[in-house]
């Protein structure tokens, strides 16, 4: 019997630990799979806990000083979901490229219309870190699936942080230079085209001296042309699809 008062008084401690890090005490978990005899030994148990252990006074400056660490881990899991859907979104974009235009490739990676180009701008522009930190997963990801550079895994990861890092440097530029905020209140279709106009030529001439430099391609100056049509057009579709798709919802009212 001691032993049983032991592990239930345990659990309850357990369970306390739960609450101060959640505020949600008792689980919904607890409740369900513990009897009703648990039930009633718990909350005797947790009551006189609470009462002789942790008046509301310091309960309230446990929570205070616990409040960053809380807001730590609620901003890391929002960045995390961000990078997730923007890796899935890259995925599908780069999936829906190689369908419609795979006939218009000049060569491998290289294609006249890329769409993934704009995916991973608007990505930037909206998530900043955390949409670099999905195409960079979304590029390795693609570049594995669809066997990009077969069993050259220095090509690929050096592919997929080039295709993370061009459109980040663009949108830092137009933060500085431009005085674009964070926030996009002031996102002016010149700013939005100086900005894809300075992905559109940054990535081509990352991208085209890393695969010289590996030996992928040797066709610079024709690829630098091709590729860089092809990340302007991409982006371009994807911006108006966008704006498009926008047109669809009502306007905010000022």
């Amino acid at each position: 019997m001691a032993t049983l008062f032991v592990l239930i008084y345990s659990c309850e401690f357990f369970n306390y630990v739960l609450y101060l890090i959640t505020n949600n005490m008792p689980t919904a978990i607890s409740v369900a799979i513990n009897p009703q005899w648990y039930l009633t030994i718990r909350l005797h148990l947790t009551t006189q806990f609470r009462k002789r252990r942790h008046p509301a006074k310091k309960m309230g400056n446990i929570r205070a000083a616990m409040s960053p660490f809380l807001a730590f881990i609620s901003r890391f899991r929002l960045s995390l979901l961000t990078a997730t859907g923007t890796a899935l979104c890259y995925l599908l974009f780069y999936s829906a490229n190689a369908w419609l235009f795979e006939h218009m490739e000049f060569t491998q990676g290289i294609a006249w219309v890329y769409l993934p180009a704009g995916i991973r701008l608007i990505c930037t522009l909206l998530f900043a870190e955390a949409g670099v930190l999905g195409i960079l997963f979304g590029s390795l990801l693609t570049a594995n699936i669809y066997g990009l550079f077969p069993h050259d895994p220095v090509t690929t990861a050096g592919y997929a942080i080039i295709s993370a890092l061009a459109p980040y440097l663009a949108y830092r530029f137009t933060l500085e230079e431009m005085d674009l905020r964070r926030s996009l209140a002031n996102l002016t279709s010149a700013r939005l085209l100086t900005c894809v106009l300075l992905y559109a030529l940054s990535n081509p001439v990352l991208q085209l001296i890393w695969f010289v430099f590996r030996g992928v391609s040797y066709h610079f100056w024709s690829g630098l042309i091709v590729m860089s049509i092809g990340d302007l057009m991409g982006s371009l579709i994807v911006v108006y699809i966008i704006k498009l798709l926008l047109s669809f919802f009502p306007k905010p009212q000022h």
